[in-house]
This record gives structure tokens, sequence and C-alpha cells, in this order.
């Protein structure tokens, strides 16, 4: 496959996994329930909570791509999985599947984070976030890297456009990989129901703790920005008068200019 065919496949495929993912209203009832039976644990803090949920969180999405695995290697037990293969092919409907629960655990933990998943540019980012995540744990990579992309800055520094062609991009790596390594689960249908249950709920969860690595450092982050805003707004009252711009003094006049002037003026 060349890289235009794995272009559009991973455009296809996006397309395919924003149409499958669940509304953004059921995700934030089900990131308010993970926080709720959190909560009735009666943890030691809101940091404890807080982690206890988003580990409820992962494990739940971490089962539905497990599941989803076993029965996409098994196409016709699937009602409806035929919309997928038609959009993105046989190979590639498990992918469809695994990442519309990682990116629907995404947006919860980022709810869950204070994150207002409502917004277009916050569901972008969880996307990007999941998919990138899906990128690393399934090829033992850095897509961050093997793009050239500058190490360190961060993804939430992208702007939307970037963003949208970070993910196109992503998803046409995770065509080529997937491609790469369907052969053998094509010959071996049995053995493909077990090995994708496993590996999905495996991997589902390290995209999990990727996630949630990402959300921890993005709220650092957002802090220390807040904290610095804040210093700006409210200097010191001593330091109010070297804000304000001074009158600028006029230009010293040369000597000999001065020295004329004098002698015009007795």
């Amino acid at each position: 496959m060349t890289d235009a065919e794995a272009q559009s496949q991973g455009r296809k495929l996006l397309t395919a996994v924003e149409r499958i993912i669940a509304s953004t209203d059921s995700l934030i009832a089900l990131s308010q329930e993970h926080l709720r039976l959190a909560r009735e644990q009666q943890l030691d803090g809101e940091d404890a909570t807080l982690a206890a949920a988003a580990e409820s969180v992962i494990s739940h999405f971490s089962r539905r791509t497990a599941i989803a695995g076993g029965l996409a290697s098994a196409p016709s037990l699937v009602p409806g999985l035929g919309t997928l293969v038609a959009s993105v092919g046989g190979t590639l409907a498990d992918m469809a599947l695994g990442l519309k629960f990682e990116v629907e655990m995404a947006l919860v933990l980022s709810h869950l984070h204070g994150f207002d998943i409502s917004r277009p540019e916050e569901r972008q980012l969880a996307f990007l976030m999941a998919s990138v995540g899906t990128y690393d744990t399934r090829t033992g990579s850095n897509f961050l890297a093997d793009i050239a992309r500058a190490q360190g800055v961060a993804m939430w520094n992208y702007t939307p456009r970037e963003v949208s062609k970070l993910l196109v991009n992503v998803l046409a790596g995770l065509v080529l990989f997937k491609l790469s390594k369907g052969l053998l689960m094509r010959v071996l249908p049995v053995v493909s129901v077990a090995v994708s249950f496993t590996v999905n709920r495996t991997l589902t969860r390290r995209v999990g703790a990727r996630c949630l690595g990402d959300l921890q450092a993005r709220r650092v982050i957002l802090a220390e920005r807040e904290a610095r805003s804040r210093k700006g707004e409210a200097p010191p009252a001593s330091a109010e008068p070297q804000a304000k711009a001074e009158p600028r003094k006029a230009p010293r006049a040369k000597k000999g200019t001065q020295a004329r002037r004098t002698r015009k003026a007795h």
C-alpha cells in the first residue's frame, strides 16, 4: 500500500469512528457514574477518588475492546458490523471498534479531569490523544517522533488544523501496521478470536494509562499557566509605576547647534 492509499484509508477510518462515537451526554453520564461509585468507597482525598474513578473507566473500556476484538474477528456474529466492513474493510473493522471505545475512554477521562468535552476542540484532542496512544502501544514506536515533531511540544498547543492533519497521519500509520499484521490472523481465524480478545484488553489498558498521564500533565501545565497569568494581572503596587510608559525625552542637540542657538539669543 502506498502512502497516498494509507492516507485515504486513514481518512475513511477517521470518518467511520466519528460516526459511531457515543453521544457527549451519555459519556458525561458515564463519567459521573464512575465518579459516584468511587466516592462511595470513601477514599482518602479527592485525588484518590479521581484515581479510583479513572481506573474504573479504564477497566470498563478495556473489557469492551476485548469483546469487540474477539467478535470482530468473526464478523458474521456481530450485528451491524457490515457497516464498518463496508466503510473501512474487514481487516480494519476491529480497529475501528477498538478506536471507538478508546476515544470514548479518552473523552470520559477528560471529563473526569475537568475538561469540557462538549467543545469540538476538546473532542478532537481526545481523539488525537487516544489515537496516538493506540499507535504507540501497538507499534512500539513514538508517533510524534516518527513524524519529526519537535520533542517537548505538547499536543495541547497544536492548532485545530494541526490536530486534524495529525489524526489522519496517525490513523494512516495504524492502517499500514494493521495490514502488515493482518495476514496471520486471517489464516488462523480461531486463534485470531482468542488473541484479539486478550491483546485488545491489554493494549487498551496501556492506552488508558497513557491518556491518564497526558491529562495529569496537562492539568499541571494549565495550573502553572493560570498562576503566571494571575501574577501578571495583579502586579505589586510598587511595580505599577514601572509598568507605565515613561514620556520620551527630547533628543539632545549637538554641541555646534547648541552654540549657534546661544549666540542668536544674545
